[in-house]
């Protein structure tokens, strides 16, 4: 008879496994005794547990051969250890034999020419980091070491493979690791010619290359794979292109000394040094005078000074081609004690050698420096004398000039006419200044930037706004433009001054025997203020020029007469003079531009009258102010000046543009000039004459 229903759900819940237990627990599956109802339930929980105990042995040994592959294949095949190291444990480091630390800039100069010939000790510091040392403590394994070498790609060496990778950059080698387990760090002393034959280079090449270290820590008799610390370095050997077209020509008390450097790019020179000695092989300047900014091997690494050269012929006095000779033995070895020069720059291609003695031979040489401080050889020296010169000065007063130099150009005849009248004018000129002070300042502070716009005016910008403008007013052009008040003018012209006239009774011209009877360019800036404006425009102006004029000087005899050549020319010298003006002058100026306002005729005619003062100097081949006769070659002289000219108004070109122009910055025209000027002192005596008859072109902008 079959039970009630409820009573066998009952009887199989009491004996169920409780619900927080896994299915896989043996708990949880344990026998129980059951009637023949119950036993096919019993059976299925048995076969349960079974797939869950197999399942787990599975997971567990998978897990086992995923951690530790080395262990899964001990008992099929043997293979090299994991090494225990990286290439991040270490880091290798460059220091000189003190110990010094050198960086990558100053590694590149310390490894150079010079150290290589004398095979200087550098040491290379092998460094472990303090968090990896431990990775060694435990090494036990025996034929374990590190070696350091040199070349493009040593990480993979082998000792015993037949064709090694660097077969000649072995430069230090370590037995053991016991000395980073204990320092965490290795020093290995070597020297730096090793570096450039260790792959297969000399003391004169340039390359990069790196210093790695080979490491085994297995003790194979490979390294570890894949462990290849290492460090760039540069090798610089290679010392620059000697300069070539070296000139050596006279000067008094000097030596004016040039050069040129070779057509190719070269960023590593650093600059040029002079060498010169006195007769055969006397020091010229104190040893400690200039700094020794180069190295050489002799310099370094030998005691021996070389033999003091003899023989050496020099040229004649005034002769300017140097004589050139073999290098003396002080100029090979590069002696610091025979420089006569700091280090040049790269771009100075030339030097004065100053406070010799004149009628001396001196010997000269150039050589090239670079970065690293390796100098090119002198193979060929020249030989000059220092020889007495004639600048232009002299030259003036020996022909007969009279200007003594100085600043107070009113003395002799006419003294009180010259007097008066640059009194009146200056007394004019800043009598107008004062009373119209206010509106000077104004019209300078827009005038002047305005001039800046215009050379920068966009033309398509101005047109843009000129078709507006036209649009929206029917106004005539002359509507659109603002008051003038002011006008700038940039001018240029070929000018000579007539100092040759001061004494062409005598028939000598010292300038044109010095600076020959080609005219040079004289530039000038004028600022006008028109204050009237009725029949024409009346302003007054201020006007500064700049003109200069050089040439090589002349080479004097024992009797101050310049030495001739066979054509009867005065022989030049290494020396340059030189003869510069700067004018100033304050003008009255009227411009007839009546018809150029009313019937847009693009002419205006002008001329201007008015007094100047030239400033002038002259120097000699020092760069000084000279003295002759008692005189100085420096001082000032007073003249008045007049020019007629006509300007040709460009508004005509673009006339919508220049409306748009006047608006933007006040600039009512521009003009195009060109003028006749007569430059002359006022019959003063004892004054320098700068004057001259000359024409002028320049641009005008009147605002």
């Amino acid at each position: 008879m079959a039970r009630p229903e409820g009573s066998e759900r009952q009887r199989i819940s009491r004996n169920a496994p409780p619900s927080h237990r896994s299915s896989c627990d043996p708990a949880a599956v344990r026998p129980f005794a059951l009637d023949s109802t119950a036993r096919p339930l019993q059976k299925a929980w048995l076969h349960m547990a079974s797939s869950c105990r197999l399942r787990t042995a599975l997971l567990g040994l998978s897990a086992v051969l995923w951690a530790t592959p080395g262990l899964a294949q001990t008992s099929t095949s043997t293979s090299t250890a994991t090494s225990p190291v990286a290439t991040s444990d270490f880091t290798i480091t460059l220091q000189r034999e003190d110990a010094s630390t050198l960086s990558t800039t100053d590694a590149k100069i310390y490894l150079d020419q010079a150290r290589c010939e004398c095979s200087t000790n550098i040491r290379i510091l092998v460094t472990m980091a303090s968090a990896s040392r431990s990775k060694l403590t435990s090494l036990a394994t025996t034929g374990t070491g590190a070696r350091l070498y040199v070349g493009d790609n040593c990480s993979q060496l082998n000792a015993s493979a037949t064709a090694p990778q660097c077969p000649n950059g072995l430069l230090a080698e370590l037995k053991g690791l016991s000395t980073f387990a204990s320092d965490g760090s290795w020093a290995a002393v070597t020297t730096v010619d090793k570096l450039f034959t260790g792959v297969g280079k000399t003391c004169t090449d340039t390359l990069n290359t790196s210093i790695w270290l080979w490491i085994n820590t297995t003790g194979a008799t490979a390294p570890d794979s894949g462990v290849a610390p290492y460090l760039g370095i540069s090798l610089d050997g290679t010392p620059p292109p000697a300069p070539t077209g070296v000139v050596v020509e006279g000067g008094n008390e000097a030596l004016e000394v040039s050069w040129v450097t070779e057509a190719i790019d070269n960023p590593d020179l650093a600059g040029y040094l002079v060498f010169c000695m006195r007769g055969d092989g006397l020091v010229v300047f104190d040893p400690g005078f200039f700094n020794n900014q180069y190295s050489t091997g002799q310099i370094l690494c030998s005691a021996s000074a070389p033999a003091p050269s003899t023989g050496l012929t020099s040229s004649a006095a005034g002769v300017t081609t140097a004589t050139e000779v073999g290098a003396p033995p002080f100029f090979q070895s590069l002696n610091s004690a025979y420089l006569c020069s700091d280090r040049l720059s790269p771009s100075q291609l030339n030097t004065r050698l100053r406070i010799l003695q004149n009628g001396i031979p001196y010997t000269v040489g150039v050589a090239a420096v670079d970065t690293s401080g390796n100098i090119s050889p002198i193979t060929n020296a020249f030989v000059q004398r220092p020889v007495p010169t004639i600048d232009f000065y002299q030259e003036y007063r020996g022909a007969g000039g009279q200007s003594p130099g100085g600043y107070c150009s009113l003395a002799g005849r006419h003294v009180e006419i010259g007097a008066i009248s640059l009194l009146a004018g200056c007394g004019f000129l800043a009598l107008i200044i004062f009373r119209r002070r206010r509106r000077i300042r104004r019209a300078l502070s827009r005038g002047l930037p305005c001039l800046l716009l215009v050379l920068a005016i966009n033309p398509a910008r101005a047109q843009n706004i000129t078709l507006e403008s036209d649009e929206t007013s029917g106004d005539q052009p002359k509507s659109f433009r603002t008051p003038k008040e002011w006008a700038i003018e940039l001018r240029f012209g070929a000018y000579r001054p007539d100092v040759d006239s001061e004494v062409s009774g005598s028939g000598q011209t010292p300038y044109k025997t010095m600076f020959g009877g080609r005219r040079h360019l004289m530039s000038q800036l004028e600022v006008d203020w028109q204050f009237f404006q009725k029949f024409g425009s009346l302003a007054v102006g201020a006007t500064v020029g700049y003109y200069s004029v050089s040439a090589k000087a002349f080479v004097a005899n024992a009797s101050g007469v310049c030495v001739t050549d066979s054509n009867g020319a005065c022989v030049r010298s290494g020396d340059s003079t030189s003869l510069r003006l700067i004018p100033i002058a304050a003008l009255l100026v009227y411009r007839w531009d009546v018809a150029a306002d009313l019937w847009q005729i693009p002419l205006v005619p002008y001329a201007k009258l008015g007094f100047n003062y030239t400033f002038w100097d002259i120097t000699d081949g020092n760069g000084g102010v000279p003295h002759a006769a008692g005189g100085r070659g420096s001082g000032g002289t007073l003249g008045w000046q007049a020019c007629a000219g006509i300007s040709l108004m460009l508004d005509m070109l673009d006339p919508g543009a220049t409306r748009s122009l006047d608006m933007e910055t006040g600039i009512n025209h521009t003009y195009l000039f060109f003028e006749w000027d007569l430059v002359d002192g006022l019959g003063v005596n004892h004054q320098l004459h700068v004057g001259d008859s000359t024409w002028m072109l320049g641009l005008m902008f009147e605002f």
